[in-house]
Formats: C-alpha cells, sequence, structure tokens
C-alpha cells in the first residue's frame, strides 16, 4: 500500500526476473510460501516439546529428576529461534515480486469474473 507524500521504497537487487510479468501461478507459490513460513511456530513447538520428552527421558536412565530436562529446554529455546528464522528467511527469499501491471490485471480479471 502506497500512501501519497510517501516515497516509495524499491529494492536495489531486483533483477530483470523479478520484474519481468509472471502468470497466475506466481500468486498461488506466493501464498504457499506465505503459509509455510507461518508453520514456523509449529516447528519451534515440536522442537521444545521434543526437547523435554528427551530430557525426562535422559533425567529417568540416570535416575535424577530435571537436570537433563532443564537443561534441554532452556538449550531448545535459541535453537528453535534459530531453526525458525532460517526456515522463514529462507522461504521468504523465494516469494516474488508481482509487478504493479500484474496486480492490476488480477483484480480486472476478478472482477470479470464476478
Amino acid at each position: 500500500m502506497h500512501i501519497k507524500g510517501e516515497p516509495t521504497i524499491t529494492s536495489p537487487n531486483l533483477n530483470q526476473s523479478q520484474t519481468e510479468p509472471r502468470s497466475g501461478s506466481t500468486r498461488v507459490k506466493n501464498i504457499t510460501y506465505a503459509v509455510l513460513v507461518a508453520q514456523g511456530g509449529c516447528v519451534t513447538l515440536l522442537i521444545v516439546v521434543g526437547a523435554l520428552f528427551l530430557g525426562l527421558f535422559l533425567d529417568a536412565q540416570v535416575g535424577r529428576r530435571g537436570p537433563f530436562t532443564i537443561g534441554l529446554l532452556l538449550l531448545s529455546i535459541p535453537f528453535s529461534l534459530f531453526v525458525m528464522l532460517r526456515l522463514a528467511l529462507g522461504l521468504i527469499r523465494q516469494i516474488q515480486v508481482q509487478p504493479k501491471d500484474a496486480r492490476r490485471d488480477d483484480l480486472h480479471k476478478q472482477e470479470v469474473d464476478r
């Protein structure tokens, strides 16, 4: 969304392939990538729950209550943040910017289809 009077921010890294018109499948791919990025929270949950059960298992094997569980839970927090960040940045990098003309054509096509 662009507000009148505000400067337009453009990326200096846009190459020719990113500015060429795309087919309708680009929008579907971008939505798919956005959904995958949103699922990064689920990966975090799996890592923390995995650390919990592994810690409980190791504590039971050693015969102690808590040191492995607490240690693995504390280590899982920065690890899960790192994994979520790498996953999100990797998928965001694959999202392609849709040119303004193509967006306008998509909106016009949707209005005609109604």
